[in-house]
């Protein structure tokens, strides 16, 4: 089936790429570890030049290392860097927003929230990226409408870890259609594929470029019938082009050269080869290669092509920030908030006006593509229950049928104790893998304009506090009633409140160790010194009245001490008399005011406690979602 439903056809859109360069920084494999990191700076692509017109399937071929990737993600602008050079489209320079905004890109791997089925993916993509405005029952015709044309529909309700290669490519390939974009960017779409399945993913790519848009594909030595469904070629070489123009027009390049490919032999197969660079044969390939990329300069393919991009921006006028306007003359793509404006561009007016959903449309879809993940993951939920479960039994089971004497006294308080520390080292520790495995979707979907950092960790808290309030409340319920603690049925629901709380700011901390590192291993390593200071300041280990000035404020940030004395408020408070040993000569704690005194307690402190709670729940939030936010600043991978 075409591609016809929902697509628009264009008038014309060009985008054009002059004397590139760009630039990264590798670091250096071999160096003295004294001297600390040290990099490299190296060039990937040398003054690249390029056009794609609407209708047009282009194919960015090399070797391996050729900077394929690199040209597609520059020319897109998903990623930055050093870079020198201008990206036109229309003749007009662009920034990243506009790009994001009239162009969609299909990674080489793409990287999704694999529980979630095609429907539920599509629906979820379509909600974030598709116009604010567009009526319910018009997204799910879009959604039906691409799974049908793209060969989706036996597939719409399996998981998106179940699906083939094919199936994925196509998946992919449907998300960025959502949009109806002017321009496609696909990075090695057939890569992982045989050959139907790639015939049916690059047949769809020329159908969606008959429609007037420009599509630009990487590929990696494709069959011949493939290569000859694409309608241009760039040929990259060491950074250079040694190759741009028409397929057909490949063969007699390199045919004037005295480069013939044989009649058996795929053309582009040959044509890569050329480009490679032969283990042993470095230099040779080399001089060869800037031989090749040389030669074109000189060819008429090259003037044809710089006459090309001269044309696209001839008589254009740009409009800056400043008001200043320039006539016929490119700017950098660097220049941060450019705006255009041109009266018979129509195109660009509707994507620009497009509304992005509202920050609480986005919290409430990227919470609820979380839960599904969760629900999905209920086994390991089941799981985690239960140990937690398990502890509150092994916790309660020493401490059945205790006497409050004067021997009782430290069974309690080391319960009180135990019950705070096990809760606040199960949900600190238990969120330690939140974010990093999410960190690559959450670049690559930042960059493209998803959503934003806030509503992505706003939907992380919001998922986490059902976890925080219902399963220290059974946890809580286990150790109270089969121990027998004081209080009754009011004392059991004020006694949970402390124990919830130490949970959620316990989640809140480990939030933090999630978001600032990048593996679990560098947070549960820098945690472990933390832990090890606020817990030595919870009140069992040191008496918090003798503290001296220099060290009495770090109980202060330490959850263990607002929740162990919270607890112990409640159990000691309305005890007012503790048998005393029946030798008088040893001593003798006769009130449950005398124990907490014992302890540096303050018994008119509950309420501080709780609001201590709150506060490193409320500040270690601030602090997790600064470090998402500068994460996301980071490049993508693609």
């Amino acid at each position: 089936m075409e591609l016809s439903m929902g697509f628009n056809k264009v008038s014309g859109v060009t985008l054009s790429w002059e004397e590139l360069s760009v630039w990264v920084r590798r670091r250096r494999q071999k160096q003295p570890f004294w001297k600390g990191l040290q990099y490299d700076r190296v060039q990937i692509l040398n003054n690249v030049s390029g056009i794609a017109k609407s209708g047009t399937l282009l194919a960015i071929m090399g070797a391996s290392g050729a900077g394929k990737t690199t040209l597609l993600a520059t020319i897109s602008q998903r990623i930055k860097g050093e870079t020198k050079g201008d990206i036109l489209v229309n003749g007009r320079p662009v920034d990243q927003a506009i790009m994001s905004s009239i162009s969609g890109f299909v990674p080489q791997q793409d990287l999704t929230i694999d529980s979630l089925t095609v429907s539920e993916h599509m629906e979820f993509m379509a909600c974030m990226k598709m116009d604010a405005q567009v009526r319910f029952l018009q997204r799910q015709r879009r959604i039906s409408s691409l799974i049908s044309e793209l060969g989706l529909v036996k597939c719409k309700n399996t998981k998106l870890s179940a699906l083939s290669g094919g199936e994925r490519k196509r998946l992919s390939l449907a998300v960025q259609l959502l949009t109806d974009p002017l321009l496609l960017f696909c990075d090695e779409p057939t890569t992982g594929l045989d050959s139907y399945s790639a015939g049916v993913v690059v047949e769809k790519l020329r159908q969606f470029a008959e429609m007037g848009k420009a599509v630009i594909c990487t590929i990696h030595q494709p069959a011949s019938g493939l290569f000859d469904l694409f309608n241009e070629v760039l040929l990259l070489a060491g950074g250079r082009v040694a190759f741009h123009g028409d397929v057909g027009e490949a063969a007699k390049h390199f045919k004037s050269l005295g480069l013939v490919c044989p009649t058996t032999f795929n053309k582009a197969e040959f044509y890569v080869s050329q480009l490679a660079i032969v283990p042993g044969k470095e230099a040779e390939c080399s001089r060869k290669i800037e031989w090749l990329c040389d030669e074109f300069e000189k060819s008429p393919y090259s003037k044809y092509i710089a006459d090309q991009i001269a044309s696209s921006y001839q008589n254009q006028k740009y409009l800056l920030p400043n008001q200043e306007l320039f006539e016929n003359k490119t700017i950098s793509y660097t220049n941060g908030g450019l705006k255009f404006y041109h009266e018979q561009d129509h195109e660009f007016g509707n994507y620009m006006s497009l509304r992005k959903p509202h920050h609480l449309t986005q919290v409430y879809w990227l919470t609820r593509r979380t839960f599904i993940d969760l629900i999905r993951h209920s086994t390991d939920v089941s799981i985690r229950i239960g140990l937690y479960m398990m502890i509150a039994l092994l916790l309660a089971l020493p401490y059945v049928g205790i006497k409050l004497d004067q021997r009782g006294i430290q069974n309690v308080q080391g319960l009180m104790y135990l019950i705070i520390t096990e809760t606040i080292f199960t949900f600190s520790y238990g969120v330690f893998h939140t974010f990093p495995s999410e960190i690559p979707i959450l670049l690559r979907e930042i960059s493209s304009g998803l959503y934003k950092p806030g509503p992505y960790y706003i939907s992380k808290m919001l998922i986490l506090l059902p976890r925080t309030i219902i399963e220290p409340f059974m946890y809580t319920t286990l150790i109270f009633w089969i121990v027998g603690l004081q209080g009754g049925l009011r004392g059991f629901l004020l006694f949970c409140v402390p124990v919830i709380l130490s949970a959620i700011s316990a989640t809140a901390l480990g939030c933090v160790m999630s978001a600032a590192f990048e593996s679990v291993s560098t947070a549960s390593l820098v945690s472990v010194p933390i832990d090890f200071l606020t817990l030595t300041f919870s009140g069992i280990y040191l008496h918090l009245g003798n503290l001296p000035a220099h060290l009495s404020w770090i109980r202060y940030t330490s959850n263990f001490y607002y929740g162990t004395e919270a607890v112990s408020i409640l159990q000691w408070e309305k005890i007012h008399h503790i048998p005393c040993y029946e030798d008088p000569k040893l001593p003798c704690i006769s009130t449950g005011y005398g124990v907490l005194e014992k302890y540096g307690y303050g018994p008119n402190n509950f309420d501080l406690d709780l609001l201590g709670l709150f506060l490193i729940y409320t500040l270690s939030h601030v602090i997790g979602f600064i470090a998402i936010c500068i994460r996301s600043r980071k490049e993508p991978v693609y």
